[in-house]
């Protein structure tokens, strides 16, 4: 991992460290695959060969959620990547699997492809249709699509968000990425992108139950 890569994952890890749920997305957009990849081996270490796509995600996803729990242990001068460091911890998560599928293993019914492959987002609305997964796992994620809900409409929920976790993966130009995918101008998404933020700030600052939300990255 080149060392601006690695700057962006200190990054995420301190931003979970310090409590901030929407870190939890993320890593998970920029760093699943390696996640997935340590899952995988974990679960061979179990004796599971081959696993369907949707269940290692699903599994990567929990380990997301492990590593936002230990995230202020860890340590990045250490030498080990988190999903190394934690390794007992991702272990419980596909032990956990293993021990709930034990009756249903089939490695003929899965993807023989399935090993070569960590989790993608690869529809227009990716982001968004993880943030709702996420929120069904994490109160912190559920107050942000609530807040999101409120504000705005599912189109710029959606750009919002892949905004976010375009800029959170380095990208020089994420308006224009993402006004890509969308058919529109960077200067109509940065424009969409502004106005969905101040509706927030103005939610966080009016709604008690969503003031909360003034601190995170998203909004602030």
């Amino acid at each position: 991992m080149d060392t601006e890569r690695y700057e962006r994952l200190v990054g995420i890890m301190a931003a979970m460290a310090a409590g901030d749920p929407a870190a939890v997305f993320w890593l998970y957009a920029e760093f699943g695959g390696h996640v997935g990849a340590a899952m995988r081996r974990e679960l061979r270490r179990l004796g599971v060969e081959r696993v369907a796509p949707e269940e290692l995600d699903g599994m990567v996803i929990d380990a997301c959620f492990e590593l936002f729990d230990c995230a202020a242990a860890w340590d990045p001068t250490g030498g080990a990547l988190p999903w190394t460091w934690a390794g007992r911890r991702l272990r419980r998560v596909a032990s956990a699997w293993v021990g709930q599928h034990a009756d249903e293993l089939d490695v003929e019914r899965f993807d023989a492809g399935a090993d070569a492959r960590g989790p993608t987002l690869v529809d227009d609305e990716a982001e968004l249709d993880v943030l709702s997964r996420l929120a069904e796992r994490h109160a912190g994620c559920a107050l942000v699509l609530d807040a999101l809900e409120h504000v705005a409409t599912r189109r710029d929920r959606a750009i919002v968000l892949e905004v976010r976790v375009q800029m959170a993966s380095g990208d020089p130009s994420p308006a224009l990425t993402v006004a890509r995918r969308h058919g529109l101008t960077p200067e109509v998404v940065r424009q969409v992108v502004c106005r969905v933020r101040a509706r927030l700030n103005r939610l966080a600052a009016c709604d008690d139950r969503f003031a909360s939300l003034a601190d995170v990255p998203l909004v602030a």
